[in-house]
């Protein structure tokens, strides 16, 4: 079975390149047993502009070059580089589906959609009139379009249904299955020396977006400082929020209010493997968002493949999280986030080991990989070339 992965849409923020590689990483695993060749799109039009993916899979197209550099892959057949439209390299490349889809247009061959989350329809405030429009019509023919959808957690899937006339069938929820890159469990300390880590911390790696809620991170931490003055809060993320864009000086003053400001820093968009080391030395990783299109986002994702502790909203989204080491809080609720902090600094637990959190991340990944697959062959029990999606 020749698939072709399809990267367009999937460009710029860091957390839409790690979606891709996942799954990538997760059909690779996969490849061999089920007798798959595997084909990655890039539009050669959009190619400068994929920044962390384009370093990832790198300029070169044979895969013995893509083998030496990146030794978790062993079944890319090809990096199809192209100008053309996407069917002609269907019909080029023979190949058999393509995943994940964004756009809305016919297709040949089996295809597997790709939804993201109904923000707009749950903080509207967040939109503008024109952008709420936009994104429900575009909701809906997506739905009418393809056959089957992958979405990153059941919220999305029940919000599919209920707001735009989606079939339970039609939606896959991708399974809970954390991975990083194999590289980010090498040692990059001497890259954070420059950052003068104190030696106790929790750590925040969110986007500075309103709906993350850093305030209530600010405000729980002054409030557990009266009880632990040793300890400390770094902030990673792009500090901008084009929404509101006074609301990074909005923090700041809070910061200064709350008179903790040579407790917290904020360190800005770093390089992944700067913020992944930092998050190996943190008491916890803190997630007090409002809305996800997947458990815990980003951030708790990377610290379950980690094996670090999670301090995390209760938000419905957020309770699809399958880790035991992960706390929930009453979304807001300075105080109750305050009694979790508190909570998680007593309990002691065992590091993992690395060969261990690499065997799990392998693991997850080859649950995601065969889930994939069942979606394509279910896709083709009732598939006809002559019924384009």
């Amino acid at each position: 079975m020749k698939i072709g992965i399809i990267t367009e849409s999937f460009v710029g923020l860091s957390g839409a390149n790690d979606f891709l590689k996942h799954i990538i990483y997760s059909l690779d695993l996969v490849a061999k047993e089920q007798n798959l060749e595997l084909y990655i799109l890039l539009k050669a039009i959009e190619y400068r502009r994929y920044k962390g993916l384009k370093r990832w899979l790198c300029k070169h197209q044979e895969p013995k070059r893509l083998k030496n550099i990146f030794k978790e892959f062993k079944n890319i057949k090809k990096i199809v580089y192209t100008q053309d439209v996407l069917d002609n390299v269907i019909t080029q490349y023979h190949l058999d589906a393509v995943l994940p889809d964004t756009k809305l247009r016919p297709y040949s061959i089996p295809v597997i959609g790709y939804l993201y989350d109904c923000q707009h329809r749950h903080i509207p405030e967040l939109f503008t009139e024109d952008e709420i429009n936009y994104r429900n019509w575009y909701f809906g023919e997506m739905v009418k379009s393809h056959h089957k959808i992958m979405v990153n957690a059941h919220t999305v899937k029940e919000d599919l249904i209920n707001f735009f006339g989606a079939q339970s069938e039609q939606i896959f929820v991708l399974p809970y299955t954390p991975k990083i890159d194999l590289r980010f469990y090498d040692d990059y300390s001497q890259k954070i020396k420059k950052y003068h880590l104190p030696a106790r911390y929790f750590t925040m790696s969110n986007q500075f977006w309103i709906h993350k809620d850093h305030p209530t991170a600010l405000r729980a931490f002054a409030q557990y400082l009266k009880t632990d003055s040793n300890m400390e809060f770094i902030f990673t993320g792009a500090m901008e929020d084009s929404r509101r864009p006074e609301y990074i000086q909005e923090l700041k003053q809070l910061v200064k209010e709350l008179n903790i400001e040579d407790k917290v820093h904020f360190l800005g968009l770093i390089p992944k493997e700067e913020q992944i080391q930092i998050m190996k030395g943190a008491t916890a990783v803190i997630q007090t968002t409002l809305f996800e299109g997947g458990p815990g986002g980003g951030s708790v994702y990377d610290a379950a493949a980690l094996g670090i502790p999670a301090i995390v909203s209760d938000i419905k989204t957020n309770q699809e999280i399958q880790y035991d080491r992960v706390h929930f809080f009453k979304a807001q609720d300075v105080q109750d986030l305050c009694r979790k902090m508190q909570d998680v600094v007593k309990i002691d637990y065992p590091k993992i080991s690395v060969e261990k959190l690499k065997q799990k991340s392998e693991e997850n990944m080859k649950i995601l990989g065969q889930e994939i697959l069942l979606t394509l062959s279910d896709i083709n029990k009732n598939y006809s070339k002559m019924d384009k999606i």
